[in-house]
């Protein structure tokens, strides 16, 4: 059994740290905390720019663009081999539906990354991945930045990036905080 969030829909990835009461009633029904998950807060009023990065992408064969519904069947294949069954369901609901957008990036029609906002919420961010083999060239600042810039053209503020993975990547591209903290349990039955 678990007290966790169930990609790709849920409320919150699992027990909000500041609920003491139901921490102490996870503890009493012999639930062992499995793991922690962050959410942080995005400013969006103070977004770096991307092009000078996308312009050195593109002289590599790398280009990011908005996804269209097109791009679907590739971006939920992707999404499965390299993450998860839920991502691929988020990005899958993300692209072209009002309040909501994904941001793609491909060499030679082959997807190395993409960052998807809106498809629980309109102020939340995520998922997003980037292939291993492209990581570190720069392809998730731009994604995310892209797509923080379409949730700020929607006149929000603020961002959520709900459920992060690696908190350094999110505070150095964005100056993202670390807002909400939560302890996801497990119980063997």
């Amino acid at each position: 059994m678990l007290l966790a969030g169930n990609p790709p829909y849920y409320a919150w990835p699992g027990i909000d740290v500041r609920y003491t009461p139901a921490v102490c009633a996870a503890n009493a029904f012999g639930y062992e905390q499995d793991r922690t998950a962050w959410n942080m807060t995005a400013d969006l009023t103070a977004l770096r720019p991307t092009e000078a990065t996308e312009e050195r992408l593109a002289a590599e064969g790398i280009t990011v663009r908005r996804a269209v519904e097109g791009d679907v069947p590739a971006l939920v294949k992707f999404a499965r081999a390299n993450f998860s069954d839920g991502w691929a369901g988020e990005v899958s609901d993300s692209v072209g539906r009002p309040g909501a957008g994904c941001h793609v990036a491909l060499r030679d029609g082959a997807v190395l990354g993409f960052a998807a906002y809106g498809s629980s919420r309109p102020s939340w961010f995520g998922p997003m991945g980037t292939a291993p083999a492209a990581q570190g060239l720069g392809i998730g600042g731009v994604l995310l930045r892209r797509c923080l810039r379409d949730q700020r053209d929607t006149g929000l503020q603020q961002a959520q990036i709900g459920w992060v993975g690696p908190v350094p990547f999110y505070a150095s591209a964005v100056g993202a905080r670390i807002e909400r903290v939560f302890f996801l349990y497990r119980k063997q039955l």
